[in-house]
Order: C-alpha cells, then structure tokens, then sequence
C-alpha cells in the first residue's frame, strides 16, 4: 500500500571543508575530494592511494574517514579515483593504465601543495596503492613520509592473485601489444598490457630514496610484514613496522566494513610526530578548491550536485554535452540508488558505466549516495540495518526535487539489490515515479522486526540453476570432490517448499498470506502508469523470492500494463562480467526508448 506520510530520514551532514575537485592533464584527468585542514593547519599535504579493482571498493569508507579525520587534525588531504575508475574519465580498456595511475598520484602531491602550501608531503596506500605510491615518490620527490598497509612486495606477485581469482579472456593483439589475453575478476578487465605493467612494478625502494621515514602496517590475517622493510632500511630509509588490527574488517564485503579507526587514529599520530614543532605551511594567494563545475568527454558532460539535507547530499549528473530542450529525452532523468554500501558508482562500476552510456544516447542520469553511504556523510554514521530503510525515500525524493528544478519532469529510478527496494518503495510513496528498473532484488518488502540477515538470505543460486545442474556431469565431480556445499542448497530448498505449502494452506483457511502485498503492490504501480522493467540473472537467488510472490517468469502480472519482466543468462547478482553489463545496459536503453516514444 502507498504511505499516507513519507518517512524520516537521518540526516546528513557535509564535511563542510571537503569539495569534488578535478586535477592533473586532461589526458589522465581524476575526479577527488578536497579536504582542507581544520583548526590550525599542518605543513604536511596528504595524498591517498587507494587499491585497484573490488579491494577499492571495500576500503572506499575507511579512505574517506581517514581524509576526515587528517582533516580534523590539521592536515590538507586529497583523496581521489584512479584514472578509469570510480568517477575519473576513463575505462578499464584504456590503454597505459598504470602510468596514468601514476599520473595521479604525481598530480595529486602538486596539487596538494598547489591549495595548501605544504613544504611537506606524505603519501598513504594499501596494497598495489601503497605499491603505487613507492614508485611515484621516488619519481616526483618531495615526500617526507610513506604509509604502506600490507603493500604488495611486487606487481608480480599481486598479479598471480589476480589471476587466480579471475578468468582469462582472448584478444586480437592491440596497438604496440605483442598478444596475449585480457583478464577479468572482481568486476574489473585488465588488459594484457595493463597485466604486463603491473608485473613490471617493484615494491623495492629505488634511487632516489621514496621518503625519509616510511611506516609499514602489517596484515592483521597473515603474520609478518615481509621482506619491503628491510630493503627500505638497505636504502637509508626510517622504517617503522608495526601489526596493528583492522586490515580484514576494512577488506569485508562493503555492507559488512568496520572501518578501524583505533588505527586510522594511530597513522595520524605517526604521521604528525615526523613533523618538526615549528613546522607551518607557506601562506598561499588565490589558491581554492572551488566546487567541480563539469567534466566534459566522448560527448558526455557529468556536474556534481550537492543537494538536500541542507547540501548533506551528493552526486554527479550525467547528460549530453549537448542538451537539447526540445528534446523529450531531456525532461527524463535516470536515478541510480545504491546497491548496499557501495557508493556511488556501483558494484564493478556499473553505475558510472549505465549513467555515461545513457547519456550518450540523450537521457539525464544521477548517480548519486544516500545519507550514510560514500560522500553523503551522516552524523550517525552508516549502519547496515538501513540497507532496507523506507527512511531512504526521502534522500530519493530530495533527488527528485533537485533535478525538477533542472526542467526535469520524468523520473526513473533504477536499484540493484537493495537499491531495487528503495526504489520500489519510493515509487509506492512518491507518484512522480514514472518508470521503475529493478535488478534482481532480493526483497521488495521489509518485515518490522526482520533481521539484515534474514532478508538478505545467504547467498545460493535460484532453484532454476540447480534443477538444471542436475542432468550436468560436472555437478557429480565436484559432488565427489567436497566442493558442492550439499547441506546449505538442501536447507534453503527445504525453506522454498516449506513457505510455498504455508501459503497454500492460509489460502485454504481463506487467510490472504501479508506476503502478497508485494503483488498488490506491484499490479498497483503498473495500474497507475508506472513503467516497471524487472531484469533477473537466471541463477541469482533472488529469482526464487520473485517468483514466490509474482509467479514463474512473472506470470501473475501477466496482462499487466507497463510490466515487462526479462531474464539475463549467464550472470551473476552484481552484473560482475563485462558482457552481463553491456546486455543490462542496452536492454535498459531499448526500454527508455520505447517508454519515451509515449511521453506527450
């Protein structure tokens, strides 16, 4: 049922000091945050390395707590997404990708001290970060300190785990490439060239020396801090090597995160006793970090947007370079919401990719956080209990307001996951929804009194993909080989069947199941006009929850308006592989086209 009054959100705060900014050569050009010190400012500049790929993904929280609290103390820090990742120009195909990583970083120190005149500067990473970071100060110079959390010993070595996780995938060879095979794992495609660059990296010290002091973290779930520390102090260097806790909770999966900010408080203190007491940084003239007006490429111009919650709201719009009002496309915006506690761009990137290929083709995206998550900072902090919050609406609804100042008259929204119940939820609550894109949501509704846990369920295939595993030889290998997790599939098989006869037997006994109301709910929202495309991975578990409620393949909604429910083979909950993103992305296009054909 639609809500009679909309839900509270928590509210959220800005850091008032951070500001998106954009830096180094057009060619490598990065999207970063600002943070500018508070209380009385330090001499040394802070630049943050973050790692490459998922690992990135996970530490996104503990990197931005970490630039707050530097700024807290003092420090200037810049904090930023690598070239091709996150919100920066650029895609994972791109070719001279470590170098442009290394671009970034080097731009990243000048423009520290560019805003901040800080005669000093340190450089903080986690594993190929930290990696990263070794290289580029020896190159650039001027770096005092040097924080390496579990930094990788060699490219070599980090490449063989990317390998191991991932799957190789052949190529035509590429200019100045001799052959070889691309690879994709953890949602990101590294290119033979961008392999072989990365085995080339030493975590080694070279000449000149990186820094004058270096401060090595241990892994807290592998003992010892490997054989990097000794070769710095081989090469003069001040070497610190301390096992302090929090790299596993930092590297969960993003919902499930504890940032560990009893370290993160001890890098800061081991950071400011390397500067000496009557240290200050030089007095700079018309030196500002204004906010980031546009970034304009391949035909796409992308403005990051501070809205609602007096300002506590952040995202990026993307549109075409070249809007044209008279255009229908152009009074439609595109909404992506959250999948968990990634921010803003999605898992694998997918938001970035989705909102910058809409564009292209005339629509109006945002791809933005809600309060709590990435850089729409809270007071309360995040917590994973509001993965399925109906207080989440209302960070969508000031979206909503945002963008209808804009000229915007359409909106669709779109959610993976947990995004897909936002979204849902919203178009109960708010009727200037007009178009929904759900993408294998796991749930619809939420149960008060329900725990993360249970609406999440545990992560399985949908029954569909063990039927048919069963007429496959390979199923029995592994059955033979332990690999087959026989008694959890038997369990959640065993859950389906038992709520399946449960609400066959409340519907004899004439009681209606509460749990149809996701039925009335949806038949509702098409009734009304709202146009609802539902895209499902064939394995993912989710499917069973659908088609619990809606039928197989949806066929309870059959004959429904504005319904339309397809299937994707092939992929998994998150849309991992490069070709499940392309399909996902083009059948979403193919449906604003068709949907927009009706606008008056």
């Amino acid at each position: 049922m639609r809500e009679s009054t909309p839900p509270q959100s928590q509210p959220a705060t800005p850091a008032p000091s951070a500001a998106p900014i954009a830096f180094g050569a057009a060619e490598t050009r990065c999207f970063g945050w600002y943070h500018a010190p508070r209380g009385t400012p330090r001499a040394t500049g802070v630049v943050l390395c973050r790692p490459v790929g998922y690992e990135g993904t996970c530490a996104y929280e503990t990197y931005t707590q970490l630039a707050e609290r530097l700024s807290d103390r003092g420090f200037a820090v810049i904090r930023f997404d690598y070239h091709g990742t996150g919100d920066s120009i650029g895609s994972d195909s791109d070719p001279d990708r470590v170098q442009a990583w290394q671009a970034c970083i080097s731009a990243g120190l000048d423009e520290v001290r560019r805003l901040a005149g800080t005669p000093r500067l340190a450089l903080f990473g986690v594993r190929i970060g930290a990696t990263l970071a070794t290289k580029v100060a020896s190159e650039h110079g001027g770096v005092d300190s040097l924080v390496l959390w579990a930094p990788c010993a060699s490219g070599r070595a980090f490449t063989r785990e990317l390998r191991a996780a991932g799957t190789l995938r052949a190529h035509a060879p590429r200019a100045g490439e001799t052959g070889g095979d691309d690879l994709e794992t953890m949602g990101t495609l590294y290119t033979a060239q961008t392999l072989q660059d990365l085995q080339a990296l030493d975590g080694k010290p070279s000449t000149p020396a990186p820094a004058r002091r270096a401060l090595f973290i241990a892994r807290d779930d592998i003992p010892g801090a490997g054989p990097l520390p000794a070769a710095f102090r081989e090469a003069g260097i001040d070497c610190d090597v301390v096992e302090w806790p929090g790299y596993t909770a930092m590297m969960a999966e993003p919902h499930e995160v504890d940032v560990p900010t009893s370290t993160l408080d001890s890098i800061i203190d081991w950071i400011a006793a390397g500067e000496p007491a009557d240290a200050r940084p030089e007095p700079r003239q018309g030196a500002e970090a204004p906010l980031q007006r546009d970034a304009v490429f391949a035909g796409v111009r992308e403005i990051p947007l501070l809205f609602g919650h007096e300002h506590g709201l952040f995202g990026i719009l993307a549109e075409p370079e070249r809007l044209d009002p008279a255009d229908n496309r152009a009074e439609t915006a595109i909404l992506m919401l959250n999948v968990g506690t990634n921010h803003r761009v999605g898992p694998n990137r997918l938001y970035v990719k989705m909102a910058r290929a809409w564009a292209a083709r005339g629509y109006r995206s945002l791809r933005f956080d809600l309060a709590g998550i990435g850089d729409s900072r809270s007071a309360a902090g995040y917590a994973s209990t509001r993965l399925y919050s109906k207080g989440s609406t209302v960070d969508v609804g000031a979206a909503i307001e945002r963008l209808s100042g804009l000229g915007v008259r359409r909106f669709i929204l779109v959610g993976l996951c947990s995004g897909a119940y936002v979204a849902f939820q919203t178009a109960l609550a708010d009727p200037r929804v007009t178009g929904l894109v759900l993408i294998n949501p796991r749930r619809l509704d939420w149960s008060e009194g329900e725990t993360l846990q249970s609406a999440m369920q545990r992560s399985y295939k949908s029954s569909h993909y063990y039927r048919k595993a069963l007429f496959e030889t390979s199923t029995y290998k592994r059955l033979l080989q332990g690999d087959i997790d026989v008694r959890g599939i038997a369990g959640r098989l065993a859950t389906l069947t038992r709520v399946r006869a449960e609400r066959a037997a409340r519907r004899l006994l004439g009681r209606a199941p509460a749990e149809e109301n996701v039925l009335a709910n949806m038949r509702l929202l098409s009734e009304r006009g709202t146009d609802i495309l539902l895209i499902v991975a064939e394995e993912d578990d989710g499917l069973d929850y659908l088609e619990f409620h809606l039928g197989p393949r949806g066929r309870h909604m059959s004959g429904q308006p504005n319904f339309r429910m397809l299937m994707v083979a092939g992929a998994d909950h998150t849309l991992s592989q490069t070709e499940s993103q392309v399909h996902v992305i083009e059948a979403v296009r193919q449906h604003l086209d068709h949907t927009g054909a009706n606008i008056g």
